[in-house]
């Protein structure tokens, strides 16, 4: 068996460094948390020809899965997995999270096929007033149309009206 080890620190925090050096890892990535202050209305999104938006619906759960499969397969990390397992864990940890909200997982629809999504919730994990923004992807096909930034402009339109004070997520450097 190949086993990889990975961990997440925040920059900069020496201790761990040097800890984790003396193991024999070493740094091989870094990711960002962003956040947007939401002072002012953000901008209205503009959707791609034929894409429509509207909320998730329970019936969505194995379409929203795959999606967010094939839109991640590509990025650094990413192990496939059996359908049964990664599907079972797909549902426990979005849908039992307390900051889970349907009406905060965007679906960007192209006829009856989700072409990208943004699966947001509520808050943050440190602050009730930030909203984060835990998923987005968009499917191969619909790439490079702007769709990715429409949805993003949309969910910070939702945590505006919400009256968030803001909005987060997490961004691979490298991508």
């Amino acid at each position: 068996a190949r086993v990889a080890m990975r961990t997440h620190l925040p920059g900069g925090h020496q201790p761990s460094d040097a800890l984790l050096a003396g193991y024999g890892m070493e740094l091989i990535r870094h990711s960002f948390q962003m956040q947007i202050e939401l002072t002012e209305a953000p901008p209205v999104p503009v959707w791609p020809a034929g894409i429509r938006v509207r909320t998730y619906r329970p019936e969505d759960i194995e379409a929203v899965y795959r999606a967010d499969e094939e839109a991640f397969a590509d990025h650094f990390g990413y192990i496939p997995q059996d359908f049964e397992t990664g599907f079972e864990r797909f549902k426990h940890f979005l849908l039992n999270d307390k900051s889970f909200d349907p009406e905060l997982w965007f679906l960007a629809m192209d006829g009856d096929e989700i072409a990208g999504f943004s699966l947001c919730s509520k808050t943050s994990r440190d602050n009730d007033d930030i909203g984060w923004v835990r998923s987005l992807g968009v499917r191969r096909p619909w790439r490079k149309r702007g769709l990715g930034l429409a949805l993003l402009q949309h969910s910070f339109g939702e945590f505006y009206q919400r009256g968030k004070a803001g909005v987060g997520l997490g961004v691979d450097a490298e991508n």
